[in-house]
């Protein structure tokens, strides 16, 4: 028997300022340890998600199918490689833009595999420049 709390019940637009599944998820993702950046970027992630109403495979990813419990997890586990796949989300939109020209494209189309290497190199580009004094 799972237990509902009466926020829970309250639909997320009716939902107060700081009550929302992300900023819940975000004080879970603290409390459990992990480093504020990476709970901010979670939490972002799982607002995005919802507020442009990603596909239903990507709002799973991002928390939505079990209160970000397995969103937690990996990140916990794999916290760089994690935190790469949902800037890459985040920068394409939930994989319906390309983060360079704008051009949309459907979810499974080819096209993402080169744009992820592309990004991919570029990331490890500015990774890879010492940080301004």
């Amino acid at each position: 028997m799972s237990t509902t709390t009466a926020a829970e019940l309250v639909p997320i637009h009716l939902r107060p300022y700081g009550s929302y599944p992300w900023d819940e998820w975000q004080r879970s993702a603290l409390a459990a340890g992990l480093s504020p950046d990476f709970a901010a970027l979670g939490r972002s992630l799982m607002r995005e998600a919802y507020q442009h109403d990603w596909c239903e495979r990507l709002k799973a990813e991002c928390g939505w199918s079990d209160d970000g419990r397995a969103m937690l997890r990996r990140v916990l586990a794999q916290p760089r490689r994690t935190a790469a796949r949902w800037e890459w989300l985040m920068a394409t939109d939930g994989l319906r833009f390309d983060p360079w020209e704008h051009r949309e494209h459907y979810e499974d189309s080819p096209c993402w595999n080169r744009l992820r290497s592309r990004w991919n190199r570029e990331q490890a580009k500015l990774n890879a420049q010492p940080l301004a004094a």
